[in-house]
């Protein structure tokens, strides 16, 4: 069980580390990113067919649609009013590789859908370790270690306070995911809208606070 528990630990990371590494290396060619992405996020739909199908057999198309939709749409809006109506703040840190807050082709576009990815392996992690044995907490746990360890990499790409929220945000995450994918339904989908709305806020608040 243990060998188990490593191994989709470790496909979750590595899956993890071809999207983060697709987002940095092309996010100047977003169009690139997002052609990518949808490669990587069909093919782990393809592979893990039945994991999906079970976990989306009560939602019906509609709920997905309207869910998905709004998000979306709170997120076009949103960078349109930034994009449209506010000037680029003078940071007081370093914003590199922060498309929220470069509010960049890559957010705009191209951020949806990595979130999206991230979600399927969170989704799928979640799902596997459940079948597993794992309890609630035990995942929890396991997510604030495994969410922590990734995120801390933050701190070589962006500013030390930058890097302290991506850290901080994904540990408060790592208690809400988990219970939303096992315990309400269409909670897979609100964790894409939670996900990508805290992208939205972060990227509004910064640039009207600064």
């Amino acid at each position: 069980m243990k060998k188990s528990i490593v191994t989709s630990v470790l496909l979750f990371v590595l899956g993890f580390a071809a999207t983060s590494l697709v987002s940095i290396i092309y996010m100047q060619n977003y169009w690139l990113v997002i052609v990518l992405l949808l490669v990587i996020l069909v093919g782990f739909i393809t592979f893990f067919k039945k994991e999906i199908l079970k976990l989306v057999k009560d939602t019906k198309w509609y709920e997905a649609v309207v869910l998905v939709g709004s998000s979306l749409l709170i997120h076009g809006i949103t960078s349109y009013l930034i994009l449209t109506y506010l000037e680029q703040p003078m940071w007081q840190f370093d914003s590199r590789e922060s498309s929220f807050l470069l509010m960049n082709g890559f957010y705009v576009w191209a951020k949806p859908i990595d979130v999206m990815m991230q979600q399927l392996l969170i989704v799928l992690l979640v799902l596997r370790l459940n079948d597993l044995k794992m309890n609630i907490n035990q995942i929890t746990k396991l997510f604030v270690v495994l969410f922590g360890a990734i995120h801390a990499f933050q701190f070589l790409r962006t500013d030390l306070l930058i890097g302290l929220l991506y850290l901080i945000t994904s540990i408060i995450f790592s208690f809400v995911f988990p219970r939303m994918i096992l315990k309400v339904k269409n909670g897979f989908i609100y964790n894409f809208m939670i996900h990508l709305a805290v992208y939205n806020i972060g990227a509004l608040l910064a640039w009207t606070l600064w």
